[in-house]
């Protein structure tokens, strides 16, 4: 009996790894007997675990369907999150996420936001507040942005999609590096009702202030991510080995094993 508790955190943490990492590329789960198979473990246990996955919000049971995940995280690299070279569009959501919500307003830098941007407090920056997420509804990422002038304008006319890099680079405002720093905070009522939470969540907050090329801040921006639709991926090798990341299989792709 006492093995029970560790069986279901173990088999739990490798089922949700597996849904988080894409491993099921049409999103449907294998069948209970499958998955007592597979992991080696009983039908009971196999239950409880979709049970804690059906209540942590990554997959839905459906009577005579089967199980699915309801959402597929984002996976971002380290680079693509800093943004330490200019981005292409679309290489960080591919077109999974929808604008939820947009606002972009021309107004004085705050006090804190103007320290970042290394301004004085009043400094014009364009203010940009957007929510996105995936198409079934659900809410990933709600952020505002402060940029500055000259920057600024180029955005005012340029359409903003989805990905703010690609905004970045459609209006042809380059990058040449950025700080970015992540911690966690628990959502409060106002963030619950933006991303479609519950009020005490854990919620990513991701801080980033971006520079053009000469090293200037010219934007700065808090955001608030659902660990469970957020995935941080990074690679890494030691000494003077070379390694190609094109060769790195994305989420729902096949590694090549080396035999």
């Amino acid at each position: 009996m006492k093995a029970r508790p560790d069986s279901v955190r173990r088999t739990r943490d490798l089922l949700r790894a597996a849904v988080l990492r894409g491993d099921f590329v049409d999103g449907t789960l294998p069948g209970e007997s499958e998955l007592v198979g597979s992991y080696s473990v009983s039908r009971g246990i196999v239950r409880e675990v979709l049970t804690l996955l059906r209540d942590e919000g990554l997959i839905a049971r459906t009577q005579g369907v089967g199980t699915h995940v309801v959402a597929p995280t984002a996976h971002r690299r380290p680079d693509d999150i800093k943004a330490a070279a200019e981005l292409e569009s679309g290489n960080l959501f591919s077109g999974r996420l929808r604008l939820t919500s947009f606002d972009s307003t021309v107004i004085s830098a705050p006090g804190a936001a103007s320290r970042a941007l290394e301004v004085t407090t009043g400094t014009p920056c364009l203010r940009v507040d957007y929510a996105a997420g995936t198409i079934n509804g659900d809410v990933d990422v709600a952020a505002t942005n402060y940029v500055l002038f000259p920057e600024a304008q180029r955005l005012i006319d340029t359409p903003f999609v989805v990905d703010w890099y690609a905004y970045l680079s459609d209006a042809g405002v380059k990058i040449g590096g950025s700080d970015f720093t992540v911690s966690a905070v628990l959502s409060d009522e106002t963030l619950a009702s933006v991303l479609r939470t519950t009020e005490g969540a854990p919620l990513l907050l991701l801080e980033q202030t971006v520079r053009d090329m000469s090293g200037r801040i010219f934007n700065y921006v808090i955001a608030h991510a659902r660990p469970d639709r957020l995935r941080v991926v990074s690679h890494s090798v030691r000494g003077a080995a070379t390694f190609d990341r094109t060769s790195v299989p994305e989420r729902g792709e096949r590694s090549n094993r080396i035999r």
